[in-house]
């Protein structure tokens, strides 16, 4: 019997609500856009994104359409990503915080399970330094190699440190010479697990892409979202022309990955994920960038390649927060879950469709200022609060895919707001986000 239908065959014997890794544990490629939204793919079905490579991705593994971040900017997101705990809980409630060193991470406990563990790009988890040398040790949580900076965008004039404090400098575009490290990683781990996080910084301002892109869009030939003002139309067209640019070069790069895989007889045993720390809002609303509740800022891209394990063609509304990401990789790499994880365990509605689905996600930004605001959607639900918790926004998603239409202060929806308002208070009050277990807010 081939190895295939062996490991067919051991899963058709397990539990129906479990999951137990397979004899050789999966890699995982884990690649880290930042301010990709989850509007800009072809399986979202965007009409202008030239991007075949991870058109290809969600073709052959399973494209999840409702993937939610935890807080919509880059240190809390990619806090909650490696420790599957929400930014309140893991100390990290805005940029520019180092990740306290008490927190358990997802390569720490790989490492432990025998993994390789490499990390490659912007880390944005270590304070205020840029670019930032990350020494060797317990800032780097769990990565052994590492070949990355604290955080900047500067694309074209890049630096980023190895375990020395001297900064090595490339030239080119940022993400070609990272990819270059990566296809360079998977081919010297090829014969032993690894666990590689690939962390580029576009599509992220600024919007220049490389000279390969820098026409390949042209403002005039975007068909912009209905919720992009039409006194903002030509800004936004003209941010778009770099933003999409810039995500086709990333999908240059992925083709390069998906190459290495295939050539290093890896790509079978490997769990690719693609997502992104938070995405941008590009006009809608005429607004720029990320931090707000809307669903261009909130939600991101998710895609999953693992052929041995995934079947090819799935498309998935499963509601997904970033903080479920830890719980559900560490399954599926047969690796011990984390003390204090506040996310859910989704791996077998990543591997097989089946399972429990989650029944909300939970978001919140801005914590400490006079803009904070939380929010859940449940089912095609959705409501925002402010502060104060005084309900702000209120969507039903489905019917108003672009929220056009708060029905936050109709007395028609009055009881949708007030059945949805309880519901946000009493998972605020379960995860610890400023409230004590009697649900009385606690003082900061």
């Amino acid at each position: 019997m081939d190895r295939r239908k062996f490991l067919q065959g051991a899963a058709s014997l397990l539990p129906a609500g479990g999951w137990a890794a397979p004899a050789r544990p999966p890699n995982l490629l884990f690649i880290l856009a930042d301010q990709w939204r989850a509007q800009t793919l072809v399986s979202s079905g965007d009409p202008d994104l030239i991007a075949p490579n991870l058109a290809a991705v969600a073709r052959q593994g399973v494209h999840f359409d409702r993937a939610y971040v935890s807080n919509p900017v880059c240190s809390p997101s990619r806090a909650s990503i490696l420790t599957g705990r929400y930014p309140h809980a893991c100390g990290v409630t805005r940029n520019n915080v180092l990740l306290p060193l008490e927190e358990q991470c997802v390569p720490e406990q790989l490492r432990r399970n025998g993994y390789s563990t490499g990390y490659i790009g912007k880390w944005h988890l270590d304070g205020e330094a840029i670019p930032g040398f990350v020494p060797p040790g317990p800032r780097r949580r769990g990565f052994d190699y590492w070949a990355a900076f604290n955080r900047g965008h500067n694309y074209y004039s890049s630096t980023y440190f190895g375990d020395s404090e001297q900064p090595l400098q490339k030239g080119g575009f940022e993400p070609d010479y990272q990819t270059d490290l990566a296809i360079d990683f998977i081919g010297r781990h090829k014969d032993r697990p690894f666990c590689l996080f690939l962390s580029w910084g576009p599509p992220h301002t600024p919007r220049k892409p490389p000279p390969r892109h820098q026409t390949r869009y042209a403002p005039g030939q975007f068909r912009l979202r209905a919720n992009v003002p039409a006194e903002y139309a030509a800004q936004a067209r003209r941010g778009m022309a770099g933003y999409y640019g810039l995500c086709t070069a990333l999908d240059d790069n992925v083709g390069r990955l998906l190459e290495a895989l295939q050539e290093t007889g890896t790509a079978e045993d490997t769990l690719l994920v693609f997502t992104a720390d938070h995405g941008d809002m590009l006009g809608s609303h005429g607004l720029e960038y990320k931090g707000v509740p809307f669903e261009e800022s909130t939600r991101v891209p998710l895609l999953m390649r693992y052929p041995r394990r995934i079947a090819a063609g799935r498309s998935s509304n499963l509601l997904v927060s970033n903080v479920d990401l830890a719980p559900t990789l560490l399954s599926i790499c047969g690796a011990p879950q984390m003390e204090g994880s506040q996310g859910r365990d989704l791996s077998q509605q990543v591997l097989t469709g089946q399972g429990d689905r989650p029944e909300l996600i939970y978001t919140y930004g801005r914590l400490g200022s006079a803009e904070e605001w939380r929010m859940i959607v449940r089912g095609y639900d959705k409501l925002v609060v402010d502060k104060e918790m005084k309900p702000v926004h209120l969507y039903n998603l489905s019917q108003d895919p672009h929220e056009m239409h708060n029905l936050a202060a109709d007395p028609g929806y009055r009881r949708k707001r007030d059945e949805m308002h309880a519901v946000l208070s009493d998972w605020r009050r379960r995860i610890g986000d400023g409230m004590d277990p009697s649900g009385l807010r606690r003082r900061d």
